[in-house]
């Protein structure tokens, strides 16, 4: 499917007298700005007057002119969040890579904090092995994290699907949705479950089931120098079938990093204990450990959002701005994965001829 016609099926909120210009090629300018690495919708203003009239047609402003920055604001306010998330969301669904692995986080957009120091917060569905956002909603924030989630794995084909997150997650409600919807889960396990966490710590001081153990070898980058190791123990070792029905095996995780500061090598340890419903016919502790490192893949993503893209730097307080914000950078950052593995040089691909950004739209 091409560009032009996914940004077809947004549907348009606003009245006939509001229809100056087909909301598809509004939404194709602001996507044309950002993949030429234009940060703010005054700089998607800006290109769109510097547009010839071959590149204006092209993106379907027909009679010559490209909206102005007000308009471009208004109409970025009034498009249903649910709605634009949903249709791109679509777009992040496509075969030749492996799309079982599904990171779920929460992003707080910081330039939409308003005169009451509130600020808009998304969860989102990130498909690691695809690198495309999956879907997204709303949350309202520390205290609702947990039913927002389920609402976003509501919106969500499971099936076959593991489920990764932040300890927040590493709740029963949430583990028993993801099962019962046909798909696993691995979940970090901290102080917000503590006795679960303690039953996990002792099981693997005096284990009384066989240990399987994985260790990955040293790997060197960006000046420091990282190995891990993993010990996996069956849920019945912890005693916690009972209240945690789904879990089948326990793991025990050891980071050691080394960082060279003033000639000097200076080592950290760290432990972390998961619990996943995944069992061990179906996962060796080299996959599980796989799949949790894997889970960063979503926090590479908001970090490119942020400074690749300058998502933080919106300053579109109003109704669903700052949602549809999130959604249009999530779609540019889709888009620059597939043009070249880095995104920095995908921009730079597009800023050298934007005439290859109206290309990919049409």
């Amino acid at each position: 499917m091409k560009l032009y016609e996914l940004l077809r099926q947004v549907p348009d909120p606003r009245g006939k007298q509001g229809q100056d210009y087909a909301l598809w090629s509004i939404l194709s300018l602001i996507v044309v700005s950002l993949l030429c690495g234009r940060r703010g919708l005054m700089a998607a203003f800006r290109l769109g007057r510097g547009l010839t009239p071959a590149q204006r047609r092209a993106l379907g402003f027909m009679k010559g002119t490209t909206p102005c920055h007000a308009t471009l604001t208004e109409t970025v306010r009034a498009i249903e969040a649910s709605a634009l998330a949903a249709v791109l969301g679509a777009a992040g669904i496509a075969a030749g890579n492996d799309d079982r692995h599904v990171a779920i986080d929460g992003k707080t957009l910081r330039a939409s904090k308003d005169e009451d120091g509130k600020t808009v917060h998304v969860l989102s569905a990130f498909c690691c092995g695809l690198q495309k956002m999956l879907g997204q909603t709303a949350s309202r924030g520390q205290g609702f994290e947990i039913p927002d989630a389920l609402k976003l794995l509501d919106e969500l084909d499971l099936t076959g699907k593991l489920v990764t997150g932040d300890a927040i997650f590493c709740q029963k409600s949430t583990t028993t949705t993801i099962v019962e919807r046909g798909g696993d889960y691995i979940f970090p396990v901290k102080d917000n479950q503590k006795g679960l966490r303690e039953n996990i710590e002792i099981a693997f001081e005096e284990p009384v089931f066989p240990v399987a153990c994985y260790e990955s070898g040293a790997e060197k980058a960006h000046g420091r120098i990282e190995q891990r190791s993993i010990e996996v123990l069956p849920a019945e070792a912890a005693g916690i079938k009972d209240e945690w029905p789904t879990v089948r095996q326990i793991c025990r995780v050891c980071r050691s990093r080394q960082i060279k500061k003033k000639g000097r090598w200076q080592e950290t340890k760290e432990i972390v204990y998961l619990i996943t419903s995944l069992p061990a016919a179906r996962a060796t502790p080299h996959v599980i450990l796989q799949a949790n490192r894997g889970h960063w893949g979503i926090e590479i993503m908001h970090r490119n959002k942020d400074v690749l893209l300058g998502e933080d730097q919106y300053t579109n307080r109003s109704d669903n701005a700052p949602a549809n914000i999130f959604s249009l950078t999530s779609l540019v950052l889709t888009i620059c994965k597939t043009i070249r593995p880095s995104v920095i040089r995908a921009i730079e691909y597009f800023q050298d001829d934007k005439n290859r950004a109206i290309r990919l739209i049409q």
